[in-house]
């Protein structure tokens, strides 16, 4: 789309340069115009490790990722199909997203980021769109190194163990662990629980929705010897779109997505999205 606009820039623009004297004021038109349709293009931004069942990569016979699927993927179809705007995702370091997406007005790269929890610091940044997605969190751990489970009744109880698996770039803050010496840190959520499994680690923090989707990915399946508790101490945490405060048709976008977005969560469009990839593991 943004490929097309352009050409038709070009493509404008050369015809008014050989016809400016005849028909100025239609090639202003025009230019505006096309302009406008360019402009339209919102680039969105998430993380470039997949997060199933939000973002992640279909993969063939061989394993190979092939196209990019998922609860957000589905979700911003939805939603830019019933409004005057296009756009187009890139994956990429999120510490970098979600900077791009607040320095806007200077860097011209990204106006929305997906796929982001919330919490206030953050959200006095970007303008957040209603929540479409839940997750609970839970503490992983193998019943060969704890065949009687573990003893966890409160968040403090976490402080028992010295060897936590974790995936990079990922905040445990609401766990209160902030004691990165504990860490083992893994490049994707598969490989945390890997580790786990191999009993590299004691435990694993992890929404259980999450690792739940992560066997959408290379046909993994979590083995028996994996258990999970939820922590109840620690709230929900919910997953919105965010757009730059700092673009200069920031409320335009927010009000438009926004709408959107709590309708397709009234009428029971966003229920059935992710039903849609809880079948693909019956």
């Amino acid at each position: 789309m943004q490929r097309c606009n352009t050409l038709l820039y070009i493509s404008v623009f050369l015809y008014c340069c050989i016809n400016m004297s005849h028909h100025y004021f239609f090639c202003i038109i025009l230019l505006f115009h096309v302009g406008h349709l360019s402009a339209s293009i919102v680039k969105i931004c998430d993380d470039e490790i997949e997060f199933p069942p939000y973002t992640f990569f279909e993969r063939d016979s061989q394993g190979t990722k092939t196209n990019l699927v998922g609860v957000t993927h589905d979700l911003l179809k939805e939603i830019f199909n019933h409004i005057d705007l296009t756009y187009k995702v890139d994956l990429v370091p999120w510490k970098r997203c979600i900077f791009e997406v607040e320095k806007y007005d200077t860097r011209k790269t990204y106006e929305m980021f997906s796929t982001g929890s919330y919490f206030l610091k953050r959200a006095s940044k970007y303008y957040a769109t209603a929540a479409y997605g839940v997750v609970n969190q839970g503490i992983f751990y193998s019943t060969q190194q704890h065949p009687d489970g573990i003893n966890v009744n409160s968040i403090k109880d976490l402080q028992q163990f010295t060897q936590v698996c974790g995936v990079l770039g990922y905040s445990y803050r609401a766990y209160k662990l902030t004691d990165e010496s504990k860490f083992m840190r893994a490049p994707s959520i598969v490989a945390g629980l890997k580790m786990l499994g191999s009993n590299r680690c004691q435990i694993m923090p992890l929404g259980i929705e999450v690792a739940q989707g992560v066997q959408l990915i290379e046909q993994y399946r979590i083995p028996k010897t994996i258990k999970v508790i939820r922590i109840n101490a620690i709230k929900p945490t919910t997953f919105h779109l965010y757009i730059s405060k700092s673009s200069p048709r920031a409320f335009e976008i927010y009000t438009k997505v926004n709408q959107q977005l709590v309708r397709m969560i009234h009428t029971g469009e966003v229920d059935k999205i992710h039903q849609k990839y809880a079948d693909l593991l019956n």
